[in-house]
């Protein structure tokens, strides 16, 4: 894939590394263009990383025609749009990463907490997180 034809399409990319790095409003377009333009046809997964005040979520796309493997990054608050319609298989990373870090998926309609309960306060994930919850203290002898 050419970078500068990418970046003409979805404007102001930046290359990170082995990843590019996009405007989260056009997150969604530029996940249809690879897939359809450039086969890459498989999501493998989504990672979460708080950087400082945001989180990086990176998508690390595959395809299996040429082999290649792609990874598109976006920068967000606490919002993004799902890729579930585009990729199922999205489904478990976007509520995995909603329920751990916070991060809301705008029309992912079967978002729910994954590994913590419903009635959890909080994001684990997140550095502002305050672990002083006793439930989260499974070695400690008191709570034995």
């Amino acid at each position: 894939m050419n970078f500068n034809e990418f970046s003409e399409l979805f404007g102001n990319c930046t290359l990170d590394g082995d990843k590019i790095l996009i405007n989260k409003e056009k997150l969604h377009d530029a996940v249809v263009f690879v897939s359809t333009e450039y086969s890459y046809t498989m999501l493998k997964e989504i990672i979460a990383v708080q950087a400082e005040d945001k989180i990086e979520l990176i998508y690390h796309l595959y395809s299996i025609t040429d082999e290649e493997s792609l990874k598109l990054s976006i920068l967000v608050q606490d919002e993004a749009q799902t890729v579930t319609d585009i990729f199922k298989s999205a489904i478990a990373d976007e509520n995995e990463i909603y329920d751990l870090f916070g991060v809301k998926f705008v029309d992912n309609k079967q978002l729910k907490r994954l590994y913590m309960p419903e009635s959890w306060e909080g994001h684990p994930l997140r550095k502002d997180y305050v672990q002083d919850d006793t439930r989260l203290a499974w070695n400690d002898d008191n709570n034995v």
